[in-house]
């Protein structure tokens, strides 16, 4: 195989058909960043944005705004955006509360369109959250529900879901490996078992193009603080497939919630559309920041997105096999590109000094236990030649053993 030479990554950086959207964000120099697929730098717009929510429309305009900018509706107008980019319908889609709070909602809903069963199926390396939320709903349920953690290297999941199965609930793409499930195989076989299916799509959203309605997917939740940049603690979504809308119900029934909110009625009727998963008053500024990374979206093609991230991740597993194949990286990501998210995952006993150090030198990525660098893609702002530039400093780390500094070895809370 030929190797590849710098002059090769800025031919590809010139050739980018996406490279134009660098400049909708603000990424401070000297710094390449690997940890999109955490946390999203700022779109360019948002500070705009923000300025204008806070002082115009806030400052200038105070109550006025829930009707004259219209507040009251963004948890609606904001899931219309990212419909698109699940491959959903208007209407199935809101934005709200937090991944986990949406996830509590959803699987709720799901048990009770499906209350003659009782087995949930899950996988041992769930995001832990979602399991903590699966073990909070069971424990709510007097522990009826048998659940069922499919260890992480069993592919196979279809072989377990048979007619006890109630619902099974998944991440599309596993926070520390990478690896994809197949939504579509899975979904379908689950429901010749008649079981309902709820996905969390936090680390495919904004990077993998799906088709969550045509599939027949009837449940999902997902982030809007990593690929769709909307800042630190930014709600979440959640998608109902409008088969089903009409049929569920959800166990915190909050005023929003209610068909006729400003009624002020001192009895409960949830409204019969997707916004019956709505609790309480939307935090308005995050729900502008969210807006302007879901601006960045606007006529982007998600397949182009998704080519241009396995490129990026191809280049990476390339260069790190050529530059530093001596320092004991092993791959933790599925090694075919079609079972890889926008994320390379490496294996290695000093995972946590390196990545420390990797970051002191402005290149930006993290760590999971107990032992893995992660190396978020984020195409919209990454550069084939920042692959480059990142690899030369992981070499130049391992080779002057830099990591083994003390000071790289001290644990933050965050990592």
């Amino acid at each position: 195989m030929k190797k590849l030479k710098l002059e090769d990554l800025k031919s590809l950086d010139n050739q980018d058909p996406l490279s134009r959207y660098r400049e909708e964000f603000y990424l401070p120099k000297n710094t390449i960043y690997f940890d999109g697929n955490s946390l999203g730098p700022v779109p360019t717009k948002t500070i705009e944005n923000l300025n204008i929510t806070i002082n115009d429309e806030w400052g200038r305009d105070l109550i006025n705004s829930w009707n004259k900018a219209d507040w009251i509706n963004l948890p609606q107008t904001l899931g219309d955006k990212i419909a698109p980019l699940l491959g959903a319908k208007s209407g199935e889609v809101i934005v709200v509360d937090s991944t986990s709070v949406n996830l509590f909602k959803v699987l709720t809903s799901a048990l009770r369109l499906n209350d003659k069963r009782k087995k949930i199926i899950s996988e041992s390396t769930n995001f832990p959250s979602d399991l903590y939320i699966l073990e909070g709903v069971n424990a709510m349920s007097n522990n009826q529900y048998e659940c069922l953690l499919i260890e992480d290297d069993d592919i196979d999941i279809e072989k377990y879901i048979d007619s006890s199965v109630a619902v099974v609930m998944l991440s599309h793409i596993n926070y520390k490996t990478g690896r994809i499930s197949d939504m579509k195989t899975i979904t379908n076989y689950a429901h010749k078992k008649g079981a309902l299916v709820v996905w969390d799509l936090s680390h495919s959203v904004g990077v993998i193009p799906m088709d969550l309605h045509n599939i027949g997917v009837d449940f999902a939740v997902g982030c809007t603080y990593k690929h769709l940049n909307g800042g630190p603690g930014a709600p979440g979504f959640l998608y109902v497939n409008s088969d089903l809308i009409e049929k569920v119900s959800q166990p915190l029934s909050g005023w929003l919630g209610h068909s006729d909110p400003f009624a002020f009625d001192r009895k409960y009727f949830p409204a019969n559309n997707i916004n019956k998963y709505i609790c309480g008053t939307p935090s308005i500024l995050s729900y502008k920041a969210v807006e302007s990374g879901l601006d960045v979206f606007d006529g982007i093609s998600m397949d182009q997105v998704r080519e241009k991230s396995i490129q990026l991740s191809e280049t990476f597993i390339t260069l790190i096999q050529q530059e530093c194949t001596e320092f004991g990286f092993e791959l933790l990501s599925p090694k075919n590109a079609d079972l890889r998210g926008s994320q390379i995952s490496f294996k290695h006993d000093n995972a946590y000094p390196i990545m420390q150090a990797l970051i002191s030198h402005g290149v930006i990525g993290d760590y999971r236990e107990p032992n893995i660098l992660r190396f978020g893609i984020s195409p919209l702002y990454m550069r084939f030649e920042d692959i480059w530039e990142a690899i030369m400093c992981l070499k130049n780390i391992m080779e002057s053993r830099e990591w083994n500094s003390d000071r790289f070895k001290k644990r933050n809370y965050v990592t």
